[in-house]
């Protein structure tokens, strides 16, 4: 048996190593935190291809001035349940951050409040953003377009972007429901992941750049495309391209540059958010035990030959949280020293081991 020799860090020497990566970027301590928190959460939810591994990339966006450290956030346009934000170029998460938290203010007093946001650059890991309307006992939503990584359906080039849709809704379980997902068969961040590896990845993931099915990871880059999740997948990113950057009047489409490749270039991507206040309609409480009681309804049904169980959307993401909690986020010894190159460079003292 093939010994695994990954070794576990705990989230705060992480976080702690992020922190510092960021700031001697050009962030400002709490933007670093800000930032650095999302990563730390992406991590314990198990999604590595958009964690820690994207920690480089988004720095070096800071130091080659393709993204600004200290942007001006502001609303440009209003009605009292919808508002149009302009990052300006700041980092995704430090923008998002931002509209998310004005969007739950404003649905505290009208019930319900749409963003539209532009100027921004990739956010990161969806659902964190939904994820902050919970604590108001909200349900949250977002939204994005990205640079174009995906073929539309029938095509064999990359068209349109692997635009992400998150949903979150509270829950009397231990977990909230926390539906998160990009559009292709399976995201970009995890072929990148499975590229730095060096493994193999299934085929229906990706074409090559001559439009062919292949396994290997790196027939991505450059040229390569991202296969979507069938004819449903690429209506829905067509929905969120118009969602996110149409409506915002962010880039679309061709218009939007790689962002980890052009970390001098800004980016201009849109997203879009969205907070409903749960107890315009019914009391927190009473909601939380209907879904409840739709999610025991649900778990009840018959097992299919062969199935572990029945799970909520969100369930095994909370489920790996709590272990990672205890015993330490995974991180490949590939990205160590991919991060370990990243501190040197930078000045900064390596991840702690």
């Amino acid at each position: 048996m093939k010994k695994n020799n990954t070794p576990h860090i705990p989230p705060e020497v992480l976080r702690d190593f992020s922190v510092r990566s960021f700031q001697a970027s050009g962030l400002s301590a709490e933007h670093a935190g800000w930032i650095s928190d999302t990563l730390i959460q992406t991590e314990l939810r198990g999604v590595g291809s958009h964690g820690i591994i994207r920690l480089p990339f988004y720095c070096k966006r800071l130091l080659d001035g393709g993204s600004k450290a200290a942007p001006d956030i502001r609303i440009v346009a209003d009605k009292p349940a919808s508002i149009l934000v302009d990052g300006d170029n700041g980092l995704g998460q430090i923008v998002s951050i931002k509209a998310m938290e004005m969007v739950i203010e404003r649905a505290r007093t009208q019930g319900i409040c749409f963003a539209a946001v532009r100027n921004s650059c990739h956010f990161g890991m969806t659902c964190y953003y939904p994820l902050m309307a919970l604590a108001s006992g909200m349900i949250g939503l977002a939204g994005c377009n990205t640079a174009t990584v995906m073929a539309p359906w029938g095509g064999g080039k990359s068209a349109i972007g692997n635009n992400p849709l998150a949903i979150t809704v509270p829950t009397n379980k231990p977990y909230p429901l926390v539906l998160d997902m990009a559009m292709s068969v399976v995201a970009g961040g995890k072929v990148r992941l499975e590229a730095v590896k060096g493994t193999k990845i299934p085929l229906g993931w990706i074409l090559d750049e001559q439009g062919r099915p292949t396994d290997n990871p790196k027939d991505m880059f450059p040229n390569g495309t991202l296969l979507p999740m069938g004819y449903k997948g690429f209506g829905l990113a067509i929905m969120i391209e118009i969602l996110s950057g149409v409506l915002s009047r962010a880039a679309t489409l061709g218009e939007i540059p790689l962002w980890f490749d052009k970390t001098a270039t800004p980016t201009n991507l849109g997203h879009f958010f969205l907070a409903i206040d749960i107890g315009t309609f019914l009391s927190l409480d009473s909601f939380k035990e209907l879904v409840g009681r739709l999610i025991d309804e649900l778990k009840a049904a018959p097992l299919m030959e062969g199935s572990e169980g029945i799970f909520m959307p969100g369930e095994i993401e909370y489920r790996k949280e709590q272990e990672y909690l205890k015993k330490g986020i995974p991180v490949s010894p590939e990205v160590l020293k991919t991060l370990d190159a990243f501190a040197q460079q930078v000045g900064i003292a390596p991840v702690g081991r």
